[in-house]
């Protein structure tokens, strides 16, 4: 019988923080491929949320550091410690809908990750606790800016 190791919470956020780096480069490779009628609109969000992935990963980085610990470097190890696994990000701009899901998964993803940071953390740790709820806060805004643009 095999036993699962918790994770710790450094690895929680090093998790979540190359999660975060791989959201905003991913955001920003969106913004600029996508192309067609409604692009130009499509592209300032994607690059409004990539800011916002970027601003993430600034906090976790620095919250590891507060902690002793050292954030994750590497490119290579941002992709085998992501909270979600890196999948090929859509190739054809012009396939707007596949963006759109595209970017639906990974804010879906990201709150899922973050609510379960946020209970792990709620007795423990104040401070990574309203980080965690701060970012699910914003990656939960994110997923209705997008989820809205389907309907329209």
């Amino acid at each position: 019988m095999s036993v699962k190791k918790e994770s710790t919470l450094l690895e929680d956020l090093n998790q979540a923080l190359s999660g975060e780096t791989l959201a905003a480069f991913r955001y920003l490779y969106l913004s600029k491929i996508a192309n067609g009628i409604n692009s130009p609109h499509l592209s300032s969000i994607f690059q409004e949320i990539a800011k916002e992935e970027w601003a993430h990963a600034s906090t976790l980085m620095g919250r590891i550091i507060q902690l002793g610990g050292v954030p994750v470097a590497r490119p290579a190890e941002w992709e085998k410690r992501s909270f979600l696994p890196y999948s090929e990000p859509p190739r054809r701009g012009n396939d707007l809908k596949a963006l759109i899901k595209d970017s639906l998964k990974l804010e879906r993803a990201s709150i899922d990750f973050f609510q379960k940071l946020a209970l792990k953390t709620r007795d423990s740790d104040l401070i990574t606790y309203k980080m965690a709820m701060d970012v699910m806060a914003e990656e939960a805004r994110d997923e209705q800016r997008i989820s809205a643009l389907v309907e329209a």
